[in-house]
Parts: C-alpha cells; structure tokens; sequence
C-alpha cells in the first residue's frame, strides 16, 4: 500500500506529486530544489542550494522517523556540470553524509533545470 509523505518543513508541490510515498520498506522522496520550505531560492551559490535540497530531504523522511542514514540512492541533477561546480557540490553533500557508515549509491548528472542549480531525489530504505 502507498502512503503519501506530507510535511510543513520541506516546499509544497508545485505540481501533482508527492513530497514523498512510502511503499513497503522504502520511501521515495520527490526531488527538492535549492529552495527553502517557503519556496524562496536559497541563495545563488551551489552550495547554499545544495544544502537546502539535502534539508528539504533529511525534513521528508523525519516525516516517516527515517534520517538520511536511511537513504541508500540519490540522484543529483546539476544545473552546470563541470569541475568546479561538482567540488563545491561535492563538499555540501559529504557534510550532510559524513556521519553515515554505508554512503549511499549516487549518480549525478547535469540537467536543464528551471530556475535553480540543485535538484536531488532520494530512495531510502527502512526495517
């Protein structure tokens, strides 16, 4: 059975999806922009997105008691992918990680976005 993932604490769907959906034992978190849960940038820097995304995603899973430990797949979409944006984005995202054991699976890839740098989406898994 599915089950729908709603919190304050990350921004409001700007189209018809979810936040996130727990399914079984995983949860599958709808990718978050570099935008605070008001819906205003988060500033003009990949890191300063960076770190509201890998936020609005840590929010969604609180949602369910899961944590970013839980996470075991990311997918991170670049607005520029180049040496220096992937470094500065690369030094956000192993603050948010740095204290879990079994890094999750990650692939990044640079996309056309609409309006910010950073969109990130999340599979995490839970007992």
């Amino acid at each position: 059975m599915k089950q729908a993932i709603e919190t304050i604490h990350a921004p409001q769907p700007s189209g018809p999806y979810s936040q996130g959906v727990k399914v079984g034992q995983f949860i599958f978190v709808s990718g978050q922009d570099g935008v605070h849960p008001d819906g205003k940038l988060a500033g003009e820097t990949i890191a300063d997105q960076a770190a509201a995304s890998l936020e609005n995603i840590k929010n969604i899973l609180a949602e369910t008691g899961a944590d970013l430990s839980n996470i075991v797949h990311v997918t991170c979409h670049l607005s520029e992918l180049n040496q220096n944006t992937v470094q500065e984005f690369n030094k956000v995202y192993a603050s948010y990680f740095e204290h879990v054991a079994v890094k999750p699976a990650r692939i990044t890839i640079g996309s056309q976005l609409l309006g910010v740098k950073v969109e990130i989406t999340a599979v995490a898994a839970i007992n």
